[in-house]
């Protein structure tokens, strides 16, 4: 989880994210919508301090040890660029594989096995493939309620 304002793949954020994936199987999209408002919505406000860490050549991190400083630099890979493209499908018929983006991103190909820290690349990317998520469940709640 989030220590010292990074995010760490620890076993309380491992544990958080095999429950977003079996929320997602369930379809419950108000569920679904709630838990990750209480469990992944800090990740908006850890983006502008990972920014920050970028801007000031890590300064904000300097207790880190250099390995997770290393994987704070990490890039994004292939598959997850493709994941933010896919999290602004606006196809009818693509809704849910939308919802499913933030799990796909996280997940990585089970890349997030084995890694130690969320990077800032990762950070940023998850941010805007969340907000898409929320604006698809948000539709997918109002719509079920009419």
């Amino acid at each position: 989880m989030a220590s010292g304002e990074i995010i760490y793949y620890d076993d309380e954020f491992m544990a958080k994210f095999e429950k977003l994936k079996v929320l997602l199987e369930e379809q419950d999209h108000a569920k679904t919508y709630r838990f990750l408002i209480d469990n992944f919505g800090y990740i908006f406000t850890t983006c502008q301090h990972y920014w920050r860490y970028a801007a000031n050549n890590g300064e904000n991190f300097k207790d880190a040890d250099e390995e997770v400083k290393s994987e704070l630099m990490r890039p994004l890979s292939h598959r997850q660029y493709r994941i933010i493209e896919r999290s602004f499908s606006v196809w009818q018929e693509e809704q849910d594989l939308v919802i499913w983006t933030i799990w796909d991103f996280l997940h990585d190909e089970e890349r997030i096995y084995n890694k130690k820290v969320m990077s800032i690349a990762e950070v940023g990317g998850c941010s805007i493939v969340l907000e898409n998520v929320y604006v698809r469940l948000d539709h997918k709640i109002n719509k079920d309620r009419k």
